[in-house]
């Protein structure tokens, strides 16, 4: 009994008092709403890019859905127009070479290949007939 009337003596009523005000305080305005929607600012949008997300309650999900598609086929449409013109203009370029022709000048296939290069293909080609004829020696070894 001495405990609990000391244990009583130390807790300080001032903080009960305070929780069970914040507790209430919670309680009402959570059953009232308070800060629901109505605190909630409503602005216009200020920027192009925020139009663009903002959705009018008179449009359904599918037409606006279409516009963005249609939006989006409008946008590549002339990106294929823009493209088609620039490959036509470095066709115009190229004054009736045949496109083989620029490939071929521009990776030099007309010059001799380098002696060094041969040297490295033929000891690659070397090499890779031992890996060959190693293993069908071994065979040949071990049918014996």
């Amino acid at each position: 009994m001495k405990r609990v009337t000391s244990w009583l003596q130390s807790i300080k009523l001032k903080q009960i008092i305070t929780v069970f005000i914040v507790g209430l305080t919670l309680l009402i305005s959570s059953a009232f709403d308070i800060h629901g929607n109505q605190l909630q600012a409503q602005a216009e949008p200020v920027t192009p890019e925020a139009t663009q997300y903002k959705v009018d309650s008179g449009e359904s999900e599918a037409e606006i859905k279409a516009d963005r598609i249609k939006d989006n086929a409008e946008k590549s449409a002339k990106l294929l127009k823009d493209e088609g013109i620039n490959i036509k203009n470095r066709a115009a370029e190229t004054k009736g070479k045949n496109i083989f022709e620029n490939v071929k000048d521009k990776l030099n296939l007309d010059e001799p290949i380098d002696p060094g290069t041969k040297k490295a293909g033929e000891q690659l080609k070397e090499a890779a007939e031992d890996v060959v004829k190693a293993p069908q020696k071994a065979l040949k070894d071990i049918s014996k």
